[in-house]
């Protein structure tokens, strides 16, 4: 199965002990670019939106999949223009990380964007519905612990930036 957001393939693999587990299945997906912009007052620029998935409404970073031949970083600079009209500051690449890894083959890139700034109004895609907020760094880990926000790569930002 083929989608333009993922692909599913069968693998087969061979235990250590000799065991084979067949079928395996991967779901192939695009590498991603997750933003912590942070503006030169100390807030966080964060987007709310309506997740399917889970029929819950979802408070996290600017994120999005880097396209095909695109650089993690120009990715992580486009996504959080488009959704966020904020943009320019200082960019730092701090980690990539494997946000499922026993089903996924991609991996989420986590930069830190210092003294972003408003430049231009959101460029949202046809079916995107966001809401821009931002917050004091300080709340965000008080914001994760009462489960306002909750993606494994948001979590991992705020935890790991605090």
């Amino acid at each position: 199965m083929e989608t333009p957001y993922f692909a599913l393939r069968s693998d087969g693999y061979r235990l250590p002990d000799g065991a084979v587990k067949d079928p395996y299945y991967v779901v192939e997906r695009p590498d991603a670019a997750i933003i912590f912009p942070l503006t030169a007052s100390g807030e966080v620029v964060l987007v709310r939106q309506y997740r399917p998935p889970l029929g819950r409404m979802e408070l996290g970073l600017p994120a999005g999949l880097v396209e095909r031949g695109e650089d993690p970083e120009a990715a992580a600079r486009r996504e959080l223009a488009e959704e966020t009209g904020f943009g320019g500051g200082e960019w730092e690449s701090l980690t990539a990380l494997a946000s499922s890894p026993s089903l996924k083959d991609n991996w989420a890139h986590l930069f830190l964007a210092r003294g972003v700034e408003k430049t231009t109004s959101p460029d949202l895609d046809e079916h995107e519905r966001v809401e821009v907020a931002t917050v004091p760094v300080g709340q965000l880990t008080g914001m994760v612990f009462s489960g306002e926000i909750f993606s494994s790569s948001g979590v991992a930002a705020v935890i790991g930036i605090r």
